[in-house]
């Protein structure tokens, strides 16, 4: 079926267009299809008994009523692709309509830059809980406990107040991360006193983010709130460069702003975060080389989170922990 040309001027804001895609994608006839088919198959498997006298019974009646049945499961086949051209054109329509959306992010990012200092930056977490929230933040605490080791190296990006760095702590030496020493204060203040931990900045603009870095040698990454205010080719730039710092099966685990959901566009319409939808942010990382091992979305708390994976399979010649512990 080939739509028409046609040109459409939309006033609403690209949310609406995203909560009307999720719930079109989620209807189909199918289930219902096969169900109402059985059914109805009951019923002329009934009409049709055999025997001498019901073979000669309303004859004609049971060949329209298979007719009928025939032409209702036709329609709702014809139904079913009528649904799937809706998905389609809304589809194209919408990856038409949020290239200004993309354009917009980056240049949100430009000035973010410029106005964003460290103290609210650290305070913006007191309005935006996010993943703060206990049954969330269980769940990412989970996935960072299951990802870190005293065997391998490991980096945390983005700290904050270091609710989740503990636990991290294990990692061999653990790299903490982010764009400048005053983000960096309240986890020097919580850590007073370690020998394995190693203080670093990155910066988005410079040729290489992570030039002082080891290449080959980290076993786990993980940043948190701070894809979420990342465009997609700056979030790109970053994966390009922690692919070569994970060892082969080192993860990746970072949260970011799913776009494909009505709420998380809503706040990107608010200026609170980027516009980064899974729908293009998990086809690059797996384009980069990454493997997806979980796409984490609490929908109604615009919380997301995706793990990736380098492939391989991590090894080790470390016998055992170096001596020294991270006093929290």
């Amino acid at each position: 079926m080939k739509n028409k040309p046609y040109k459409v001027v939309v006033d609403e804001p690209l949310s609406f267009l995203v909560d009307y895609k999720l719930n079109i994608d989620k209807l189909s006839v199918i289930d219902n299809k096969q169900l109402l088919s059985d059914d109805l198959n009951a019923m002329l498997k009934i009409l049709k008994q055999p025997g001498f006298f019901t073979y000669y019974l309303n004859t004609d009646l049971k060949k329209e009523a298979s007719k009928q049945v025939e032409h209702i499961v036709d329609c709702l086949d014809k139904f079913e692709l009528l649904l799937d051209e809706f998905k389609k054109t809304t589809d194209i329509f919408l990856r038409n309509e949020e290239k200004n959306y993309l354009a917009q992010s980056y240049r949100m990012y430009e000035e973010a830059r410029v106005q964003d200092d460290a103290t609210y930056i650290l305070d913006r977490t007191l309005f935006h809980t996010l993943i703060y929230r206990d049954h969330i933040s269980d769940d990412f605490i989970n996935r960072i406990r299951a990802n870190s080791t005293w065997k391998y190296p490991g980096m945390f990006i983005r700290p904050e107040h270091g609710k989740f760095i503990e636990e991290i702590q294990a990692s061999d030496p653990l790299y903490v991360v982010d764009e400048n020493n005053q983000l960096l204060r309240p986890i020097k203040e919580l850590w007073n006193d370690n020998n394995r931990s190693r203080y670093g900045l990155v910066n988005d603009e410079s040729e290489e983010i992570f030039k002082n870095y080891p290449k080959q040698q980290l076993g786990f990454i993980t940043a948190m709130n701070f894809f979420n205010h990342k465009p997609l080719e700056i979030i790109k730039k970053y994966l390009i460069e922690i692919f070569d710092l994970l060892r082969p099966g080192g993860v990746l685990l970072f949260t970011y702003n799913n776009c494909n959901y009505p709420l998380a566009v809503k706040n990107f319409e608010k200026s609170l975060y980027s516009y980064t939808p899974e729908t293009l942010l998990r086809p690059m990382a797996e384009s980069l080389g990454f493997d997806i091992i979980e796409s984490y979305n609490s929908v109604k708390t615009n919380v997301s989170w995706l793990e990736i994976k380098k492939p391989g399979v991590l090894t080790t010649l470390r016998g055992g922990q170096c001596l020294g512990k991270i006093v929290v």
